[in-house]
């Protein structure tokens, strides 16, 4: 099968090849060649040659298109291609029924031809029967589709309980009423079911011929090959398709009969019980099955998640828990909490319920009523239980930039993630996973569930204490004020509930709260140990990212961003904020402009908080999939190049540790100003050149590949600017610039492998060839010297702050 595949592959494949890369001419007299041999073959009655001619134009006319596409200016390709192609197998199909070329070996006695349907009851739904040939009424639910809008799945549940599960819509019952056909959709090879009415047995028949059936009468099924190939008729005995069948007898629960499962596993256990640490109380469970099954919106839920009742020291209540819920005992064993729900709520309607030896049954209120200006809070197990709270087990959510490291939003993401923390000696990203803020929800026994009630511990510190946050007031704008207490000391002021415990336990970083007009204009990190609290210098803050070591991570908020305005790495934002005690109104959500986020990051120490810089010092040239913002100097600190603004072709949040990076902006100590760059450069040995790259996007070049590379050559003494002609493909690193002689390393792929064994192959430029190559002169701006296409952005780019290059300057 392997091989006949790798025939099939080679047959269509290597076609399209040659006639794409033909001359156009001769490309489309190919095609023309092969419907004149269909011609000739039908003529002579030679159908199977005929039929490989047809196979062969098919091929053809894809080739003719990838060459049409080739030729074609850019806009008018991808259109001029696809128009070709579908032309051309509308042609090769046409010529096919013309010249009696169809293949009809499939369609047996069937009353329809390939091509055509009988009307029956479509893959996609819409028809599927709503009654038994006896009159009775079939639910049919639970409909999804196979990919985004492929054929349909459904269930169907007959009067007399039988519960069929994903099946196809195109169903029929045979004209004696006693068995019932669907289809198995599959994205792979399709299946086919049929039911036994009269036995309750289930035949899974190894069939991938129908898609859609049309008919089930005196024992032959007939139906139609999938319509997106050629509908072709099928048909087939029942006693064909029931000699090779796989019989499944269904199986009785309470009201249906289904097919084994897993189902029987998890009905397994009828009863389990629960003991108090002192042995005095008994918590006993049963397996408790409601009396009807096919009244149920989901039918089989009891049975894949069955619930137990319960009874305290032999006396029945109302309640319902699962055989994996926690019971989480006091610790004199008088008292215990559980999830549970009352017989007579629906399933979802889950609460936590206390049980006391003396005042038996308590429902506990909803464990946290948030606003929407606070963190996100998740809660899950109940963790332990005291005279007063109980504790859960929470987290907050991790408010991740739109784009990585900046943004226009905080995406709210549940689960803990990768996140980057730091870059190798030649750029690449380095990550470690990122855990959400863990948190305890202590849930009062006592109350209504009023704002505020539950208490918020942190992490543990040093010495294994939390810090509690206890709520105190909300300001105008929904965000909550808490006091915060670590052990027996009580922090001064008011807190937002949003925090970060370092890894170490020593530090927890926490946000002052603030009532309109003004907002959060800095960020606190408590030394537990040494109980102090450190400020860091004036910065608007969003939210807390991490405290890995020594380094805070936040996001902060630059400034804001005109709708209509596009963000470039040089103008992220055109609206600066004022300070901190009037920047409440500039940090809410307006129409007219977007919010722009930073991640930033602050370096703590015993001599307090500092902000470490955006960008990065590198000692060698980097690679092409390079991250971030970095300074690279020159031989001898006469120059340096700063490069910023670099990104994937994508754009994203997503880390995308082994893609290139491109669209890089580069500013030299000296004033040369360049747009479009790659991070791979390098400086020559006497400081006077920059080899710089650029990454090229769909772009056609010798290796036939999407990405291409070019090299640039800046002459920061002359101002001049040379583009190389010659295409490289795959992500150059430089490895050696001197006076003669430029070396870069290739490799095979523009993509870094994870498990990279390609050490690339290095390449030699002589300088002198570059030198001769045309020079563009840069244009000199205000201090700087800019390229003709960056002179509408002389503003933008006398306005960056430029201290990354203060040393050199």
């Amino acid at each position: 099968m392997l091989l006949d595949l790798l025939w099939q592959i080679a047959v269509l494949l290597i076609p399209i090849f040659l006639v794409a890369v033909l001359p156009l001419l001769w490309a489309l007299g190919v095609v023309l060649g092969c419907a004149a041999l269909m011609w000739l073959t039908a003529r002579a009655g030679w159908q199977r040659t005929g039929r490989g001619a047809a196979r062969l134009m098919t091929s053809a006319a894809l080739g003719l298109g990838f060459n049409l596409g080739r030729a074609l200016p850019a806009y008018w390709d991808i259109a001029g291609a696809a128009a070709v192609m579908f032309f051309g197998l509308a042609c090769v199909s046409h010529l096919e029924r013309r010249f009696g070329l169809v293949d009809k070996t499939q369609a047996k006695s069937s009353p329809v031809s390939p091509g055509q349907s009988s009307g029956g009851a479509s893959a996609w739904g819409g028809d599927e029967p709503q009654q038994t040939p006896e009159g009775e009424p079939i639910r049919v639910f639970n409909y999804s589709e196979i990919a985004m809008g492929g054929p349909v799945l459904c269930d169907y549940l007959f009067p007399d309980g039988v519960l069929l599960q994903g099946l196809g819509s195109s169903a029929r019952f045979s004209n004696d009423g006693r068995y019932f056909a669907a289809p198995l959709p599959s994205r792979q090879a399709w299946g086919l079911v049929i039911l036994d009415r009269q036995l309750r047995q289930l035949y899974q028949c190894s069939c991938d011929e129908f898609w859609e059936l049309d008919a089930f009468n005196d024992g032959i099924l007939s139906g139609r090959y999938s319509p997106l190939v050629d509908n072709g008729a099928r048909e087939i005995s029942l006693e064909q398709l029931l000699t090779t069948a796989e019989k499944v007898s269904l199986v009785p629960v309470i009201d249906l009969w289904v097919e084994p499962g897993d189902w029987q596993k998890n009905l397994a256990l009828d009863a389990f019980r629960h003991t108090s640490p002192d042995g005095q109380q008994r918590l006993d469970a049963c397996l408790a099955l409601p009396a009807s099954l096919r009244e149920l919106p989901q039918p089989c839920a009891p049975l894949m998640s069955p619930e137990y009742s319960v009874s305290m020291n032999g006396e029945p209540t109302s309640l319902l828990i699962r055989a994996d819920t926690s019971i989480i005992w006091n610790h004199d064993g008088r008292s215990f909490a559980c999830h549970a729900r009352m017989n007579d709520e629906q399933p979802q309607a889950l609460e936590y319920w206390l049980w006391h030896v003396d005042r038996g049954w308590q429902a506990l209120p909803c464990p946290w009523l948030s606003a929407d200006s606070e963190p996100s809070v998740g809660w899950s197990a109940p963790l332990e239980l005291d005279d007063h709270y109980l504790r859960l087990s929470s987290y907050f959510d991790y408010p991740q930039p739109d784009r990585g490291r900046y943004g226009y939003g905080l995406y709210s993401i549940h689960s803990d993630c990768e996140s980057q923390v730091g870059h190798d000696p030649n750029g690449r990203v380095q990550v470690a996973q990122r855990h959400l803020t863990r948190v305890r929800l202590a849930v009062p026994l006592v109350g209504d569930g009023q704002r505020g009630a539950t208490m918020v511990e942190s992490a543990p510190l040093t010495g294994d204490t939390r810090a509690q946050f206890s709520w105190r007031q909300d300001n105008s704008l929904g965000l909550g004020g808490y006091t915060c207490r670590i052990g027996d000391w009580e922090l001064p002021g008011v807190w937002l509930l949003d925090h970060r415990v370092s890894d170490t336990g020593r530090y927890i970083a926490l946000i002052p709260f603030a009532l309109p007009p003004a907002t959060a204009g800095h960020v606190v990190v408590v030394d537990a140990q040494e109980r102090q609290l450190m400020n860091s210098p004036p910065l608007l803050v969003a939210r807390l990212l991490d405290f890995r070591g020594p380094r805070l991570s936040l996001a902060v908020i630059r400034g804001r961003l005109d709708q209509d305005r596009q963000s470039s790495p040089l103008q992220r934002f055109d609206q600066s904020p004022p300070e901190a005690d009037d920047a409440a109104a500039f940090c809410q959500y307006r129409q007219d402009s977007r919010l722009y986020y930073e991640w930033c990051e602050l370096n703590v120490s015993q001599q307090g908080l500092s902000a470490l810089p955006d960008w990065r010092l590198v000692k060698q040239p980097q690679s092409a999939i390079a991250d971030g913002n970095f300074v690279q100097p020159a031989p001898m600190d006469k120059d340096a190049a700063w490069l910023f603004g670099c990104e994937t072709e994508y754009a994203d949040s997503w880390l995308r540790v082994q893609s290139p990076r491109l669209g890089g902006h580069l500013l030299t100590a000296s004033g040369c100003a360049i747009s479009h760059l790659a991070p791979s450069m390098i400086w020559s040995e006497d400081a006077r050149y920059l080899a710089l790259t650029r990454l090229h996007t769909n772009v056609e070049d010798d290796h036939g590949g999407r990405l291409a590379w070019q090299i640039l050559l800046l002459d920061v003494q002359e101002r001049t600017l040379r583009h190389s002609p010659q295409w490289l493909h795959n992500r150059p690193q430089f490895e050696g610039f001197n006076a003669n002689v430029l070396k870069v390393r290739l490799f095979l792929r523009d993509w870094e492998a994870e498990d990279e064994g390609d050490r690339g192959s290095i390449s030699a430029m002589k300088l002198s060839d570059l030198l001769a190559l045309p020079a563009e002169s840069l244009c000199p701006h205000a201090g700087l010297w800019l390229t003709k296409d960056q002179l509408c952005h002389s503003e933008a780019w006398q306005a960056l702050d430029t201290s990354a290059l203060r040393h050199w300057r």
